[in-house]
């Protein structure tokens, strides 16, 4: 029997048995242990319990990194994407995030970087969407070559004064 099964079966012992019983107003456990079949059952089931408080539950989800760490560091080393390195591994990015910032592999890109970048990336995207709208091509077909919104393509041209 596990734990939770102990607990239910003890529990309608005691029901069924010390409930009416004439010797519970005693409150004394040593009478039903030596003289009552209940009593022992009850007594050998508490200690059944009591022997697994020492033990550690495992947690089948619960991982171990210093294992998975050489995996994670050659799928890094290949530049995967941490979404992918999450699956391959089967926890969420964040977890594996936090997991490589503990072990300083991993520093999070600053808001200032991350409108840096964003910056970078469409400057590159309106000078081709200039040179594409130049040969002609129509805002839909740049937005889908440059595989972004036109609304955002227009905003951003509208931004650097090239519409």
């Amino acid at each position: 029997m596990n734990a939770k099964e102990i607990r239910i079966y003890i529990l309608d012992l005691q029901d069924q048995h010390c409930a009416a019983c004439e010797h519970r107003t005693n409150q004394s456990p040593k009478y039903c242990m030596k003289n009552c079949k209940v009593g022992e059952e009850l007594y050998r089931l508490g200690k059944e319990l009591a022997s697994r408080i020492g033990q550690v539950r495992r947690n089948p989800k619960r991982k171990n990194w210093e294992e998975l760490m050489p995996k994670i560091l050659e799928m890094l080393q290949k530049e995967m994407p941490k979404y992918v390195i999450a699956v391959e591994i089967d926890c969420e990015v964040n977890t594996l995030q936090k997991q490589l910032k503990k072990m300083g592999l991993w520093q999070p890109t600053s808001r200032k970087q991350i409108q840096e970048n964003s910056h970078k990336r469409w400057d590159e995207r309106c000078k081709q969407a200039v040179i594409l709208r130049e040969k002609g091509f129509t805002y839909q077909t740049i937005c889908k070559q440059l595989e972004c919104s036109r609304n955002g393509l227009y905003q951003q041209l509208k931004k650097r004064g090239l519409k």
